[in-house]
């Protein structure tokens, strides 16, 4: 008898620890959200500077004439927001060509989603009502640099 009260006890414990939800931003109600940015980033947003740090210096990394051209199109379904990124390519920017129409999750300063099979994650920062930056590092002349990618609202 023993035995089974504390099976009882030993089920009762673990079966309540796995009834915790992980609620995603599309799941709070409009009025508690933290970071609703949703309304904020809908719509077409052009690139217009690559911004990087060289020591403590901020410098400006010239755009190639295709990269003008780049836009992000942020399309607000219900409580979903989906992201299509646009490219021109090839002599004189002519060959056009975008992403898939991906599902995105906001979380605080970042949104993620798949593209085609690896899960990105972008780290943003609100610049003004109509510009925002994406945050990430790369190599440029040979060092690892923070850069950030600056768009502005169409």
């Amino acid at each position: 008898m023993r035995i089974l009260i504390v099976l009882l006890f030993y089920s009762l414990i673990v079966g309540c620890q796995g009834q915790t939800q992980n609620l995603t931003l599309a799941d709070a109600p409009k009025n508690f959200r933290k970071n609703d940015n949703a309304d904020y980033f809908t719509g077409t947003w052009k690139l217009t500077a690559k911004n990087y740090a060289d020591g403590n210096e901020k410098k400006v990394f010239p755009l190639h004439e295709c990269m003008k051209h780049y836009t992000l199109l942020f399309e607000k379904e219900r409580q979903d927001l989906f992201l299509t990124k646009n490219f021109a390519t090839g002599k004189n920017c002519t060959v056009k060509s975008s992403t898939s129409r991906n599902l995105i999750t906001l979380n605080g300063s970042s949104f993620s989603y798949f593209e085609e099979d690896l899960k990105k994650n972008e780290q943003f920062k609100i610049i003004s009502k109509n510009r925002f930056a994406i945050l990430y590092t790369d190599i440029i002349y040979g060092k690892v640099t923070e850069i950030e990618d600056v768009y502005e609202k169409q």
